[in-house]
């Protein structure tokens, strides 16, 4: 996963947001950063700009936020 434009920004914010509990980006490494909390969301979005778009995951903790993120990434994926 790679964010490439503002709008992408956006909708990942936007899904963010409607989640309930801890969203994590994760990578090689044993990198995790919850993306619920700002200091590690920064690092967690500059992590998504640059290029380790196959060496990073979305991990959520619930089924509802499972299916909120599902939405974002199958809209990143078309």
């Amino acid at each position: 996963m790679k964010i490439r434009t503002a709008n992408e920004l956006k909708e990942l914010n936007a899904a963010l947001d409607k989640c309930k509990n801890p969203v994590w980006l994760m990578g090689p490494n044993d990198e995790a950063f919850n993306m619920m909390d700002e200091e590690e969301y920064i690092e967690g979005i500059i992590k998504l700009a640059e290029d380790h778009d196959d060496q990073l995951g979305i991990f959520t903790t619930s089924y509802e936020d499972e299916m909120t993120m599902m939405s974002f990434l199958e809209k990143m994926a078309a």
